[in-house]
């Protein structure tokens, strides 16, 4: 099971470097807007899939309304939180309530999907988590809004239900009919909330005025963040338990966004966030290194082709 792991430490790190390229590109467009048209960009990514519509029509109601909920926790709940999360509480103590996500999602596996982690699994999240706390915990300010640490709460349990929802799906069916089905049904959900609140011409005026550079960051997220990355998550997921997939592709990120940040603005890490990192990775190293008598079998799914 090494090749799970090194697909969600991929995906750790496109997803490490959101913050950083996202940062960028929030300085030409409004987060909501940059939602808006990331996951329009990465359904048009999956347009070539559309054959798959009709065999996904046919699929029971229930299977089609756990679709839906996965694409609206994926595409919309998690995303909207978050980002309405920095609006009053600092980045670091978000990341810090974010990253809560794994530990919720080994709850409501245990609760929904009945899946049990060993104590290696466990003390793995645990040590990985304490990471991050080292990480931030000397930054964290505590000046947020309590509706602002609700919003980071919630954006957390998206992500947790998101996991625990697609888990069930990438193992039920193929792996592309989920990651096309979701996308496209998130994209679609987010414009019936653009047009709602009359924000389809505003988002649109600040897409055109991107700058070149902004243009190929926000090409970036939309392709590396929003498409590959859910590619590489997707056949993780599908392969190891909710929390543990969860937990190896948030806590790594930290790193990933701190080398990123190194490189791109020459901000070296300090001690701490060596010391931080080797707690994440020890952590994810305990997750990785699981007896197979613990695997949870995969189902058995139709064909990606």
């Amino acid at each position: 099971m090494v090749r799970p792991i090194f697909a969600l430490l991929f995906v750790s790190a496109l997803w490490g470097s959101h913050p950083v390229v996202g940062q960028l590109v929030e300085k030409q467009m409004s987060p909501f807007a940059l939602t808006v048209w990331r996951f329009t960009l990465s359904a048009i990514c999956y347009l070539p899939l559309s054959k798959s519509l009709v065999r996904i029509l046919k699929l029971p109601a229930a299977t089609l309304w756990r679709l839906f909920g996965t694409a609206v926790f994926w595409c919309v709940l998690y995303p909207l939180f978050y980002y309405e999360s920095l609006r009053s509480v600092p980045p670091i103590d978000s990341l810090l309530l974010v990253n809560s996500a794994p530990l919720l999602a080994a709850v409501f596996a245990y609760v929904f999907l009945r899946e049990r982690l060993g104590r290696r699994e466990w003390l793995g999240i645990v040590v990985a988590f304490l990471g991050v706390i080292l990480l931030t915990g000397y930054r964290i300010t505590f000046a947020a809004s309590w509706t602002g640490i609700g919003c980071a709460a919630l954006a957390a349990a998206s992500f947790a239900g998101y996991t625990v929802l697609s888990r069930r799906l990438f193992q039920e069916l193929a792996l592309f009919d989920v990651l096309f089905s979701t996308t496209v049904l998130g994209a679609i959900v987010l414009w019936m909330l653009t047009l709602v609140t009359g924000q389809a011409h505003d988002i649109t005026l600040q897409l055109m005025h991107l700058s070149k550079a902004g243009m190929w960051e926000f090409v970036y997220i939309g392709v590396a963040v929003s498409t590959i990355a859910y590619v590489f998550y997707g056949y993780g997921l599908r392969r190891l338990p909710a929390a543990v997939s969860s937990a190896i592709t948030f806590y790594p990120q930290v790193f990933f966004a701190g080398l990123l940040q190194w490189v791109w603005t020459g901000q070296a890490p300090t001690v701490w966030t060596w010391v931080a990192v080797a707690f994440v990775f020890a952590g994810t190293a305990l997750m990785s290194f699981r007896k197979r008598a613990r695997l949870s079998a995969p189902q058995e799914v139709t064909e990606d082709a």
